[in-house]
Order: C-alpha cells, then sequence, then structure tokens
C-alpha cells in the first residue's frame, strides 16, 4: 500500500526525533507519507533562540501547546503563550525566542518542509 494513503497514529513519545540548530523537534510522520503537507512537534528549552528562517514555497501553521515565548514574524514582534495560533506564508523570515519558561508547539507545513528541503536560514 501507498504510505501516503494509509492512516498516521502516533503515540506520545513514538516520534522521531531530531535536533535543528539546537531545537529538538519531533517528526510525527515518516517523510514518505508527506504527499501534501508535514507535521512537527517543536520543543524550545528556556532560554533558546529558534534562529531565524523562512521557506519558499512551504506556508506553515503553529499552534502554541503550552509555554511562553516571543516570534518575530516577518519584521513584527509577538508574544507566545498556550493556545495562540499562527500562519507563515512563504518567504516570511520568522525566529521564535523563550525566556524562563519552555515552549512547545504544533507545526504543520504545505507542501511538505524538511530539514533537507525548502528551509532556509538567515545567517
Amino acid at each position: 500500500m501507498d504510505p501516503q494513503n494509509e492512516v498516521v497514529f502516533v503515540e506520545p513519545e513514538q516520534a522521531d526525533s531530531f535536533e535543528l540548530k539546537g531545537i529538538r523537534i519531533d517528526s510525527l510522520m515518516e517523510r514518505k507519507a508527506c504527499s501534501r503537507f508535514s507535521a512537527y512537534l517543536v520543543h524550545m528549552h528556556p532560554g533558546q533562540i529558534k534562529k531565524a528562517s523562512f521557506h519558499k514555497s512551504g506556508e506553515e501553521l503553529y499552534y502554541v501547546l503550552y509555554g511562553k515565548g516571543s516570534a518575530k514574524l516577518g519584521g513584527r514582534d509577538y508574544s507566545l503563550r498556550q493556545g495562540c495560533f499562527f500562519r507563515v506564508p512563504p518567504g516570511i523570515i520568522h525566529e521564535f525566542t523563550t525566556a524562563e519558561e519552555s515552549l512547545s508547539m504544533l507545526n504543520s507545513h504545505s507542501p511538505p518542509v524538511f530539514p533537507d528541503h525548502d528551509t532556509f536560514f538567515v545567517e
């Protein structure tokens, strides 16, 4: 069966984790199952910065699961807390910062984005 047409069910602690520029990310779907979107959990510890990046074709959706932090989206500052939702269109530079609290966000992209595909960091 085609993995892009199968049900994906991930139990807690079952997701594959990786680090991207010091930020822990849990991949919620295997790459071969990502035909129209990709999905991740982004975990930031207190005092971390997710460096500025953008995607040329991927549109992103974020939902803050818990914690607090700040986001710079397209040059504008936003406060992040549990329940916040936001969209980042392709080409928009975005970065995140935490202070005293951790921050965990559900993140999806359409079309799919991977660390080695359509992810560009601003140095």
